[in-house]
């Protein structure tokens, strides 16, 4: 063994007559251990959130969403080798009513057999009879949304619309009845409590008002890529090809605010955090010093003997790393056990009208734990550098004098 690892590890080691040395270690190794288990936790459960909000996104957003006043030319998407499938879309807005319950909801137009080949969206219904029964009179009503109506499977809804229809009573809004053949639960809440889906054909037939002779509802088609990371090059593909008076966007660009703020938020949150534990590196100066100033006849000996100053300097460096690195490993031990136990048991209930999941989510990825690993060792680098410094520079002579 080093000369200078053994005399670190032994100056290491509390003298047993001071209670004060050893709550000093205790703390300096606990101080970075609460640090790296607090920030492990905390990127734990960031990455959860950006993850799993990612994921069901994903189930109820088409890799590229491309919406036009005018007719689209399919012939682009077909020559594209990097699209896998593509359906169209209805997008418009109505007003449903059960019993005497109403609720305004998003009603999207969909051609299911093309629409599961380009979403998810087989995957988050539960059908009558675990059948799917997808026809001109069936409707998809969002979880929340049927609850909030008191909806079952098989009810039969109204669904009041803006077009227009001319009666003896003058123009009214067209009504048309849907009976409810399947539940949609994506997991996000602003879609489950406002989402409707309804056959594509019949959506174009609805929002077409004929008194004005315009349609009331956004046309458009779902794009499939084979491999979303070409996501940003096939976009921009598409919007030089459709011009300017079609908009071509990606699922990520749709949910930029929300992605950009989790991002913010992950950052902002690892900087508030690494404050704990640039506050225990403080400790272990504090306690590098203290050492310093109990070895002092140790080092003047050692010193006048021919120990030179940067081999002292090497010594209480490892000192501090070894304090360092000790609780690095405790932090992440009681980091990744505490994240499991909240991923596990669910301590805490999110609200759903808030957030877009009901539950925390943990993840622990490989960058984020070099993250903490780059800035606690960082810091814990600095934080020695300084005492060990110090302590170097203590003049033999004096210390044998006067001791």
């Amino acid at each position: 063994m080093n000369y200078q690892f053994y005399l670190a590890l032994k100056y290491l080691k509390p003298q047993k007559d001071k209670f004060f040395s050893y709550t000093s270690l205790l703390i300096s190794i606990l101080g970075i251990a609460i640090g790296v288990c607090t920030l492990v936790v905390t990127l734990g459960i960031m990455t959860g959130f950006h993850k799993e909000i990612r994921a069901r996104l994903a189930t109820i957003y088409p890799h590229i969403i491309i919406t036009s006043n005018y007719s689209l030319d399919d012939n682009v998407l077909k020559s594209n080798n990097m699209i896998t499938a593509y359906s169209e879309f209805i997008y418009g807005q109505a007003i449903i009513k059960f019993n005497d319950k109403v609720n305004t909801v998003i009603v999207k137009g969909i051609k299911y057999e093309k629409e599961k080949n380009v979403t998810n969206i087989k995957k988050i219904i539960n059908w009558i009879n675990d059948k799917e029964m997808f026809d001109k009179n069936s409707v998809l009503l969002g979880k929340e949304l049927a609850k909030s109506l008191g909806v079952s499977l098989n009810d039969e809804i109204v669904m009041v619309l803006p077009t227009q229809i001319v009666t003896p009573f003058g123009n009214l809004p067209l009504t048309q009845k849907f009976v409810v053949k399947g539940i949609l639960s994506s997991g996000v809440y602003e879609y489950d409590s406002s989402l409707c889906i309804i056959d594509y054909d019949i959506a174009k037939e609805l929002f077409y008002d004929k008194i004005i002779g315009q349609f009331n509802a956004v046309h458009g088609w779902g794009v499939k890529l084979k491999n979303d990371n070409y996501l940003e090059l096939v976009t921009n593909e598409l919007r030089s090809k459709f011009g300017p008076f079609s908009r071509v966007l990606s699922w990520i660009e749709l949910n930029y605010n929300l992605f950009s703020a989790l991002k913010l938020e992950k950052v902002m949150m690892i900087i508030i955090v690494s404050l704990i534990i640039l506050v225990a590196c403080f400790i272990i100066m504090s306690n590098l010093l203290l050492k310093g100033v109990q070895k002092s006849k140790d080092i003047g000996i050692l010193m006048a003997m021919g120990l030179q100053r940067k081999a002292v300097k090497t010594i209480f460096f490892i000192q501090g790393m070894v304090i360092n690195l000790t609780g690095v490993v405790l932090g992440l031990i009681a980091g990744i056990i505490l994240g499991l136990l909240i991923k596990q048991y669910q301590f805490v209930k999110l609200p759903k009208e808030v957030y877009y999941i009901d539950r925390i989510p943990v993840y622990f990825s490989l960058p984020d734990i070099l993250i903490v690993l780059l800035i606690t060792i960082t810091v814990g680098i600095f934080a020695s550098i300084y005492p060990a410094h110090k302590i170097s520079q203590f003049d033999p002579v004096e210390i044998i004098r006067y001791g």
